[in-house]
């Protein structure tokens, strides 16, 4: 073996071995090495390091100090307790014997957000925001986080909350990049992961816009004891800027007229386009600490759109939003105000399907008794106009529909301004308001050329009565349950049919045969009339019959007596007037349940004879 050869070997081995020494970790003098890191970290963030453990430095493959037990402080608190904290160093310092940071690794650390007037952070993040902005100096290329807790104060209840199961990892190359982030974490005992990219901090700092694209899943039961399911995500593309407290400026100068800019709060402002969807928006809302109001009739839920986010509240100028079977496009927005959610909405459908929002109650079933309260529904506020070409309630099809739904504190408020149904026009207003025991209700409405037999062919109904009808109803009651508000209703109705039959009952054959009454209902037959009207009078759940006329070719009619609305149950007789050509005419009443009422005939009333006073004789007939 040459010279040469042996020397190049022997250069090679030494290389070797000192590659691998500086591959290795080598402890070192806790005090000085956490002083040294000190340095960097108190001259560009103001924060002091406190080391309780061992250290060890690593110079490949790249150069780090690691330690164990570890505080980050400021102003003699303590913002990060750590396990442990492995801090990365740029090589150019280290040759020159300084401290340039460019990374941090902390391993279950426990970090403290800001809370309350004492915030520690305000000058570690008002250093950093400096720096950024200028571009001065080297920037920290790299934060992670390993099974983190982060504890801070809900500003909008004060309540502590904590983030538990943090991983993250952060990465910002070179100060003209963009920033990337992604997280995964458990908040409130659900999972969630959060990814960000093209953030540029630089551009931020500075006041400027940045792009940023951001998404956010979260899929769990929910808190511990709630059971509600929690599932969903939601996505924005767009730019985000810091906007400077600008009211003080405006105020300078009242003369001026002031942009809407000029007038934005001191906060993030985030626009571009969005995209949410749950499965259970409830559920959702309950886990975000927001109560979920009149959302709590709705299930899954799914909005995109462009958007524009401050402090305090989200607008839509375009948006789409799919309810259940439901898509619905227009504008809308969202502030949050102490903890209750408030909703503003103008959304048209081709289809809208609110079948879910009706109580699955069987027609014969009796009136509930369950305790009435408005609690759930109006804990948030909403505002909402709806306006569709076909809408679904339940049974009921309906075209051209323009609706409104007021939800404040104790009071939702529902209004038809116009609908189609059976061929006729719907129009009405239902008002409910919350007692200290139960609920007042109100009710107004008119309906006008709505065919009767297709209206109860979609309500299950049997089609007793065709023809086409109008009518008024106005009420109100008060109760604490179904039941006993139905007891206590009063006000009017009134409802006429033109050019209709009463199916299933001859009118001229039950004359003929009173005693055949009883399976009258049953035989069928058919009455044809001009016209038939009544009017009702309600009182304390009873509908007292007034004006009760059928008139037709061959024969006329009239009724009266009592509708019990709260048994469900009829009390009345109709009386058929005797006919011109002499036909005989009786009388008749209607019993029982409304729905299956029975007919018995009514013994014919003798009246006894009056004698006329002899001066009225001459105009006796």
């Amino acid at each position: 073996m040459s010279r040469r050869t042996t020397l190049a070997l022997s250069g090679a081995a030494v290389a070797a071995l000192a590659v691998a020494g500086a591959s290795l970790s080598w402890t070192i003098a806790a005090p000085r090495a956490a002083a040294f890191a000190e340095r960097d970290l108190a001259r560009r963030y103001g924060l002091g390091l406190a080391v309780a453990g061992p250290a060890t430095l690593t110079l490949l493959p790249a150069p780090r100090l690691t330690f164990s037990g570890v505080r980050l402080r400021r102003g003699g608190h303590d913002l990060v307790a750590s396990e442990g904290l492995q801090v990365q160093l740029g090589l150019a310092g280290l040759l020159a014997g300084r401290a340039d940071i460019t990374g941090l690794v902390l391993e279950r650390a426990r970090i403290a957000l800001p809370s309350g007037a004492s915030d520690d952070w305000a000058e570690p993040a008002a250093r950093l925001a400096a720096r950024v902005a200028a571009g001065r100096g080297r920037h920290l290329r790299r934060l992670v986080l390993v099974d983190a807790t982060l504890t801070g104060r809900d500003p909008r209840t004060g309540h502590i909350e904590t983030v538990t199961g943090l991983n993250l990892v952060a990465n910002w190359p070179r100060p003209a990049a963009g920033l990337d982030l992604s997280a995964a974490f458990t908040w409130r005992d659900v999972p969630a992961t959060l990814t960000l990219s093209g953030l540029r901090p630089r551009e931020l700092a500075a006041g400027a816009e940045s792009p940023v694209v951001a998404a956010l899943t979260w899929n769990g039961a929910g808190a511990a004891g709630s059971g509600a399911p929690v599932a969903g995500s939601a996505e924005i593309e767009g730019s985000l800027a810091w906007v400077k407290d600008t009211s003080r400026e405006t105020s300078k100068n009242v003369s001026a007229e002031a942009s809407p800019r000029e007038t934005e709060t001191a906060g993030p402002r985030l626009s571009g386009q969005s995209r949410f969807a749950t499965s259970a928006l409830p559920g959702t809302l309950a886990w975000l600490g927001i109560a979920p109001g009149p959302a709590a009739l709705a299930g899954p839920v799914s909005l995109d759109g462009r958007f524009l986010a401050r402090p305090g509240g989200v607008e839509w100028p375009e948006i789409r939003v799919r309810v259940g079977g439901s898509q619905l496009e227009g504008a809308g927005a969202a502030a949050l105000v102490r903890g209750r959610l408030s909703l503003t909405g103008t959304l048209a459908a081709e289809r809208l399907d609110l079948s879910g929002l009706m109580p699955d109650v069987a027609p014969g079933a009796a009136w509930s008794r369950a305790p009435l309260a408005l609690d759930g529904l109006t804990s948030g506020d909403l505002d909402l106009r709806l306006s569709a070409a076909s809408a679904r309630l339940g049974p009921v099809e309906a075209q051209d529909v323009a609706a409104g739904l007021l939800v404040r504190d104790g009071a939702v408020e529902a209004t038809l301004g116009r609908a189609t149904v059976q061929g006729g026009t719907v129009k009405g207003r239902a008002a409910l308001a919350a007692l200290p025991a139960g609920l007042d209700a109100r009710l107004q409405g008119s309906v006008d050329r709505v065919d009767l037999g297709g209206l109860f062919a979609d309500l299950g109904w049997p089609r007793w009565i065709l023809g086409r009808a109008q009518g008024s109803v106005a009420l109100d009651g008060a109760g604490s349950s179904l039941a006993d508000l139905v007891g206590r209703l009063a006000g009017r109705a009134a409802a006429t049919v033109e050019g209709g039959e009463i199916l299933g009952l001859n009118f001229a054959d039950l004359v003929q045969r009173p005693e055949a009454a009883a399976a009258a209902l049953r035989r069928g037959g058919r009455t044809h009339f001009e016209r038939a009207r009544v009017s009702l009078t309600v009182s304390d759940g009873v509908a007292e019959i007034g004006q009760g006329q059928l008139r037709g070719t061959a024969l006329t009619a009239s009724l009266g007596g009592r509708i019990f609305l709260a048994e469900r149950r009829l009390g009345a007789e109709a009386r058929i007037e005797p006919g011109p050509d002499g036909r005989a005419g009786g009388s008749f009443a209607i019993e029982g349940p409304w729905l299956r009422p029975s007919l018995r005939p009514l013994a014919a009333r003798t009246l006894p004879p009056t004698a006329l006073p002899a001066a009225a004789s001459a105009y006796a007939p």
